[in-house]
């Protein structure tokens, strides 16, 4: 049997893509897969920063659609990408990278190190307000394009923040820290097999359980507090520490909400959060940015 599967046609979607396939190969022996490229609008655009582009979506609706006409069978997304309400299933989530962010320099220097007035790339408000409130002197450049585009970047730049499972999953050896300080973005690190309802029991094979429920809670909380995937809140639900936690930084970058919550019940974790996170600032930052 031969299926056709939708990605991206960057290094990284590619070998998001490469690792999905690796492993359903092993689940299903003799089946046959099919790499199919497709642009999005996130790949056109690549000048104006990401949290200026109006519509959802931009990095899978395309893509989703092809899934939806059946012009594919099933496509693979980064987690964090994908809406938190989609017409398709989530059919499975394969073991998940590290979720959090790095910081990348030529030096490996991290963030307190950096000289004052460090300018310092990238085009995530949720990174740009978590790095102004950790250090208000540095000066944030927004810049678009793949992981290689970016850190190519850094010659005219200070340093670039990126995910570290991008790092990981294109084997790249670069010099950056780990931002411990900074809340990792809803499904970071995790990726998203996505198809029709009846593609369901054959891809699930490959779901990883603990991967699974945990950026299923963090998607809840994204749409327990009505944020969408541009909306600057970091969101982090750690099933083996049996913690969940939630932060946001003001638009004036001088103050910080922030929640951790043990998990004690998964069904009601989500939620405990989201009220944990509203009334300690939350609820006045959030309406801050959407005012904004």
């Amino acid at each position: 049997m031969k299926y056709r599967v939708g990605t991206r046609g960057s290094k990284l979607a590619l070998a998001q893509t490469e690792e999905v396939l690796n492993l359903l190969k092993k689940e299903i022996p003799g089946a046959e897969f099919e790499i199919v490229v497709m642009r999005t609008r996130g790949d056109v655009d690549l000048k104006t920063p990401l949290y200026m582009i109006e519509s959802k979506g931009i990095f899978e609706r395309e893509i989703n659609s092809a899934v939806e006409r059946g012009e594919i069978d099933f496509a693979v997304h980064s987690m964090k990408d994908l809406p938190t309400s989609i017409e398709l299933a989530i059919a499975a989530v394969p073991p998940r990278r590290s979720p959090y962010d790095v910081i990348v320099t030529r030096d490996g220097s991290g963030i307190a190190e950096l000289p004052r007035g460090a300018r310092v790339g990238t085009s995530s408000m949720r990174r740009i307000s978590h790095l102004k409130y950790l250090r208000p002197d540095l000066e944030v450049v927004p810049i678009r394009g793949n992981v290689d585009t970016r850190l190519r970047k850094l010659e005219n730049l200070d340093a670039i923040v990126v995910a570290e499972a991008a790092l990981e999953r294109l084997n790249l050896n670069v010099k950056g820290e780990r931002i411990e300080e900074m809340t990792p973005a809803a499904g970071q690190g995790a990726l998203a097999v996505v198809s029709r309802k009846e593609m369901v029991p054959l891809l699930s094979r490959i779901n990883d359980e603990i991967s699974f429920n945990e950026v299923m809670l963090e998607r809840k909380v994204m749409s327990g507090l009505r944020a969408g995937c541009k909306t600057p809140v970091g969101v982090h639900a750690d099933l083996r520490r049996r913690i969940i936690t939630i932060s946001a930084v003001s638009r004036d970058f001088k103050r910080i909400a922030r929640a951790s919550v043990e998990i004690r019940n998964i069904s009601s974790a989500a939620d405990e959060a989201v009220e944990e996170f509203l009334s300690s600032g939350g609820m006045e930052i959030l309406s801050e940015w959407r005012r904004s």
